[in-house]
């Protein structure tokens, strides 16, 4: 998997856990990848993702878990946040980085915990 970049992270709270969102790149086969949604959700004593210097990173076998119910188009994703009762940093991402993708494709949701980055980072040591 290859974090494209960060879409949303809303403002930390001490008592519940707390998620960003991301565009990532998932690699099908050999030659093939998609573009995913990727929710990492982390508790308030964990690291966010974002803060992990990412663009020189290894690859890690990530383990993530299906959920289709935050699947979001590409358009939907990029749209700026408008919800005031969850105010939040909205990212923007350079569309050369996404690619000849459509944005009103679906793409399929993902999610991983602040837990499971630390075992793949333990176990590429």
């Amino acid at each position: 998997m290859n974090l494209i970049g960060l879409v949303l992270a809303l403002p930390g709270t001490s008592y519940f856990s707390n998620y960003e969102v991301f565009v990532a790149r998932k690699r099908l086969g050999k030659d093939g990848t998609i573009l995913i949604k990727l929710v990492y959700e982390f508790l308030p004593y964990q690291r966010r993702l974002s803060e992990y210097d990412l663009k020189n990173a290894k690859v890690y076998k990530l383990t993530v878990v299906r959920d289709a119910t935050c699947d979001e188009t590409l358009a939907q994703m990029l749209r700026p946040q408008t919800d005031e009762s969850h105010p939040g940093k909205q990212y923007s991402i350079d569309p050369d980085l996404l690619g000849p993708n459509d944005p009103t494709s679906l793409l399929a949701c993902y999610r991983t915990t602040a837990d499971e980055f630390r075992k793949a980072v333990a176990k590429a040591r």
